[in-house]
């Protein structure tokens, strides 16, 4: 069976072209860009390569989460896309399955007295994870989202650790370090080998959809995102909390640049979001509750105008006024600092966005065309405070 294996479930993306378990061709990219602009020119790459048509492909094999919401989504829409487009079926591949298959136990002790604990972290002390036999990758703790604590005990805890039949565990992925302070933090001590910078590789997918070659319709291709847990605990355990808004500090740049990667196309650099935080002729606010940043904005200030640059929600806290909420504070904020013209440019297509701005007092003047891209327009607006 030959089939084109794609993962965009994560920061990096990757396809390539497997038939029967032997490598025709790959592509693994670590581009800044979004999947949105990357994946699809790096699947025509992989194409072109290995020299075959989609109506050559025997089915597409495609990674359906857990991981990050926007990621897996494009992956699944570009995939569903191209099977439908080809007539051709999918298999749909755990991203823990995955990224467990894309790495080999280098160390002294051999797999039989190994656990495995692929991992991806999933932000607030939170993983998505599984625990598997290192030797046969048979799943011990089922793969979902968990506390870090929670899921350390619950390792500390297993029969296999206990009576020292599995003596050392490597935790592989963004994870990892969130899963060790979490060892450490609860005093757990065990043989333990960290490997963060391990991401998920077309051998992986291949390797897990080879191992469960389930062929189903393109239609029937479901993400899986584990996420409703944490957002019911998040809600149960915070339910008398509220998010604070409040100048953002050097602390919050990596929460930041996550919120930018996965909220917009041209996400800033790290450089450029310090910048906003240290200079004196820029500034940033951020939404938090219990070290959990859910909306950031920046602007830049020249004089008595400010220029705002982004304002990212997150995904699943969006809807909440979380927006409209950071926005009035920092016109409150430039308003005390004598700023009286504030301006903003938003693409035509962001409805949701045009919506708080017009809320927030600011109107339309002007449009500038392909602004953003092509037949991508971006509205000029501006208010006075």
């Amino acid at each position: 069976m030959k089939i084109l294996v794609c993962d965009t479930s994560n920061q990096n993306a990757s396809a390539g072209i497997y038939e029967d378990g032997r490598v025709i061709a790959y592509e693994l990219s670590f581009e800044t860009r979004t999947h949105s602009e990357t994946f699809m020119p790096l699947v025509h790459r992989v194409m072109e390569q290995a020299g075959l048509s989609h109506s050559e492909l025997d089915a597409y094999a495609v990674t359906v989460g857990p991981g990050s919401f926007t990621g897996i989504r494009i992956g699944l829409a570009a995939v569903k896309g191209m099977a439908l487009a080809a007539g051709k079926p999918c298999i749909a591949v755990s991203s823990t399955e995955a990224l467990a298959r894309s790495c080999e136990n280098a160390t002294a002790t051999s797999g039989e007295e190994t656990l495995m604990v692929p991992a991806i972290d999933a932000r607030n002390n939170r993983v998505f994870a599984r625990v598997l036999e290192d030797d046969t990758l048979k799943t011990l703790i089922a793969e979902n989202a968990y506390d870090a604590d929670d899921l350390a005990l619950k390792i500390k805890n297993m029969p296999e650790v206990v009576y020292g039949t599995r003596r050392q565990v490597i935790v592989v992925g963004s994870g990892a370090e969130v899963l060790k302070n979490a060892f450490e933090k609860n005093k757990i001590h065990i043989n333990l080998y960290c490997a963060k910078g391990i991401a998920i590789t077309p051998k992986g997918v291949a390797e897990a959809a080879f191992a469960h070659p389930e062929l189903i319709s393109a239609r029937d291709v479901k993400a899986t995102y584990c996420a409703v847990s944490q957002a019911e605990r998040l809600r149960k355990n915070d339910a008398k909390e509220e998010y604070k808004i409040r100048p953002a500090t050097l602390e919050d740049v990596g929460r930041i640049m996550v919120l930018e990667e996965e909220g917009i196309p041209h996400p800033w650099q790290k450089n450029e979001i310090e910048k906003l935080i240290t200079e004196d002729n820029k500034c940033a606010f951020v939404t938090e509750k219990n070290g959990h940043l859910a909306c950031y904005i920046g602007c830049d200030i020249v004089l008595d105008e400010c220029n705002i640059g982004n304002l990212v929600t997150e995904e699943e806290e969006r809807g909440k006024g979380l927006a409209t909420a950071i926005l009035k504070r920092l016109l409150e904020y430039l308003k005390d600092r004598g700023i009286k013209h504030v301006y903003l440019e938003v693409e035509s297509t962001n409805l949701a966005a045009i919506s708080v701005y017009k809320k927030c007092g600011f109107r339309s003047y002007n449009i500038r065309k392909d602004y953003f891209g092509t037949n991508r327009d971006a509205i000029l607006m501006d208010c006075e405070i």
